[in-house]
């Protein structure tokens, strides 16, 4: 079958993360944005913005984004594929759907944002665009009720996102008694007043807690005066691979999600996860590789590093879990999924056809991977 994916990559993903590695796991063409410099493109650049609507719905849909869009239909005009699918529906696609009957394959996207940031985009500015699709991926169950109200439910599908879980893995590492690591990673939508609220009762407690937080330089004076924690940012992807896995937990508070990559990243390396039951966090997290937490709450967490801290088998105890939960979400398990979507929409049918159970099954080969 002849995919085509239309993707970006985003700065603040690890190399060997992200969802634009689905195109890296099968043999699809990919067409992505191209970062030009030129005196004549910057022209172009800023006579479009200037003249453009699309930023009053798209966050970060940019003149290269168009001319991305463009040139796949252009290439899909002459090779005809059996499927399109535009990886980041929720900033990368526009164009496709104005030209929809032009494309000579279905239209699949896949989307990333909580329904409350794309729904002036698909209830407002492209209502009668959205059902141009063919279907619509969702990375959590949170995100079917709005979608399936936009599209009809028989046009969504619900694939989680996946991660490498031969890159990020468990490694050697000892059991400690005498100070829990914990560690922060990421920048959306982090419930940041939480974060550092849950730093600072640690340091009141006298908790013998070191915390790693990777995050932008430019959110380095958000923890000001924290004598409990280690600054890191740019961090190359083996060095944050080793902080996942030293650590005994992955502490990262949030006000909304759908898919996130650091979860998914510290359960592949064998570290369970701290969050909030908000949006899709309960879709990768549950009681048996993490903790969930109401959004906001600064006591539950800080009771259960006491608890860490007191018993650090608490978190020893759900490390094989949380390895065994994120092979439920190995980039084969999800390219198959994907795989049974395109072909029932190939042959005419449609996105709710598809709709196949979560794979419970740990492919063979993962099993190779030491703990």
């Amino acid at each position: 079958m002849k995919v085509v994916y239309l993707t970006k990559r985003w700065s603040h993903h690890t190399l060997s993360g992200g969802y634009d590695r689905l195109a890296r796991e099968t043999n699809a063409v990919v067409v992505t944005r191209d970062e030009r410099s030129g005196l004549l493109h910057r022209i172009r650049r800023r006579l479009w913005y200037l003249r453009s609507r699309r930023h009053r719905y798209l966050l970060d849909y940019w003149y290269e984004d168009l001319l991305a869009e463009q040139r796949l239909l252009a290439d899909a005009q002459v090779k005809k594929p059996d499927v399109v699918h535009v990886l980041y529906g929720d900033e990368q696609l526009d164009f496709l759907l104005g030209a929809r009957r032009l494309l000579p394959c279905p239209l699949v996207a896949s989307f990333h944002l909580p329904s409350r940031q794309v729904a002036n985009r698909f209830e407002r500015y492209q209502k009668h665009l959205l059902t141009r699709l063919d279907a619509a991926v969702v990375v959590s169950r949170c995100q079917l009720p709005d979608f399936q109200r936009w599209l009809g439910p028989d046009k969504v599908v619900y694939v989680p996102h996946g991660i490498d879980t031969r890159r990020f893995c468990p490694g050697d590492r000892t059991e400690r008694r005498d100070l829990i690591r914990l560690v922060m990673v990421g920048d959306n939508m982090r419930d940041w007043k939480a974060w550092r609220r849950i730093i600072d009762q640690c340091d009141t407690q006298r908790l013998p807690v070191q915390i790693d937080v990777v995050i932008k330089r430019c959110r380095w004076q958000l923890f000001a005066g924290c004598k409990n924690i280690r600054l890191h940012a740019n961090l190359p992807e083996d060095e944050l691979i080793r902080l996942y896995q030293q650590a005994d937990a992955l502490l990262v508070p949030v006000v909304d999600a759908t898919a996130n990559n650091s979860v998914l990243e510290s359960l592949a390396c064998g570290t369970p996860a701290i969050s909030n039951s908000v949006g899709g966090i309960p879709d990768y997290v549950d009681d048996t590789c993490g903790w969930l937490f109401e959004k906001g709450d600064v006591a539950g967490p800080v009771k259960l590093i006491n608890e860490l801290c007191d018993n650090p088998q608490i978190a020893w105890s759900r490390r094989s879990s949380a390895r065994s939960k994120s092979l439920i979400f190995s980039w084969e398990c999800v390219v198959a999924q994907l795989a049974r979507v395109y072909e029932v929409l190939a042959a005419g049918g449609s996105s709710g056809e598809a709709l196949v159970p979560e794979s419970r099954s740990t492919p063979k080969e993962e099993l190779l991977v030491s703990e």
